[in-house]
């Protein structure tokens, strides 16, 4: 619910003949709950689970690329000949529609469209499908995908459900305020303020365990931009890398505070697909080699997250 003021307005329409018209005072102006239409899914109370447990595994080690070649790789594919990606369409900067192209763009959508033409032959071969954060592990163990190449970063819990490939971005989780909020960082936050993040993220467990504040959560990180702006929030938390894309969207919000979390990004594969993951782990590297992950990242990221990319880790278990 979001309180809007009722304008008073009166006009006179006639006064008894030769009683002199006095001018009535305007009445208090009342206080009406006018309902704000809230996103489907939305959870003001989710359940953000337990802490996870130290199992020692190292989120960041995946699979030795050997000698993995496109053609074994392609095994592992539904059709040879052309690979489903799971990607944001809503996600600006990483994964959203063009308005005018109708494009998909963004800096997973061409991380994506590397490892696609690296492993297919041309980028051209590939079927897209949007999905939310929610989907993700279900698309590629359903086979609804090949892969999902959006925004998700690995730990231990989603290493027991999906295969990874190596770190190809790094982020970090922030604050997304009004700029008049007073909010400069997660230290401001109390028990009064709602926060916004997506469902199926990493974002809830970690603003409960770093603050107060009570986490809500919404299918789609759209919503929780539309939301703050409303009023209905008071921040919005996720990555450092969609916080940003929002924005820009809006010039009246800023991102705040210092990253209080390490997110990084992998690319997800069904359960046992562990070739497919071999070969994008080898052609991430020669992406990096030759300049390729580079030319995106200026190309999506530097304007607004710096020029200076941040490290990425290679790790395989095999070491």
């Amino acid at each position: 619910m979001i309180r809007f003021r009722t304008l008073w307005a009166a006009a006179l329409t006639g006064c008894l003949a030769l009683t002199a018209c006095a001018n009535p005072e305007p009445p208090p102006s009342p206080e009406v709950e006018v309902p704000v239409p809230l996103p489907d899914g939305i959870d003001f109370d989710p359940d953000i689970g337990s802490d996870p447990a130290d199992t020692g595994c190292d989120p960041l080690a995946s699979y030795e690329p050997d000698s993995i070649g496109a053609a074994e790789a392609r095994e592992q594919l539904d059709d040879p000949d052309r690979v489903v990606v799971g990607i944001s369409q809503s996600t600006n900067l990483m994964g959203y529609r063009d308005p005018v192209s109708g494009d998909l763009s963004g800096f997973d959508v061409d991380i994506a469209k590397e490892l696609v033409e690296r492993l297919v032959g041309s980028a051209d071969d590939v079927q897209w499908v949007p999905m939310t954060s929610g989907e993700r592990e279900e698309a590629v163990n359903s086979g609804r995908v090949d892969m999902v190449v959006r925004t998700m970063t690995m730990n231990c819990s989603r290493w027991e459900e999906v295969e990874f490939s190596t770190e190809y971005y790094h982020a970090g989780q922030r604050l997304l305020v009004a700029s008049d909020s007073g909010i400069e960082g997660l230290q401001d936050l109390t028990g009064d303020h709602l926060v916004c993040t997506g469902a199926g993220s990493t974002s809830p467990r970690n603003i409960a365990d770093d603050s107060e504040a009570q986490p809500v959560t919404v299918p789609d990180f759209n919503d929780c931009l539309v939301l703050l702006q409303q009023g209905v929030v008071d921040a919005i938390t996720t990555d450092d890398t969609i916080l940003a894309g929002m924005a820009i969207q809006d010039p009246t919000l800023e991102v705040v505070g210092e990253a209080f979390s390490e997110e990084p990004y992998g690319v997800a594969f069904a359960k046992g697909d562990t070739d497919l993951a071999r070969f994008v782990n080898g052609a991430l590297e020669d992406m990096i080699d030759d300049g390729t992950w580079q030319e995106i990242y200026d190309r999506w990221l530097a304007p607004h997250l710096g020029a200076e990319p941040p490290d990425l880790q290679t790790k395989y278990q095999d070491e």
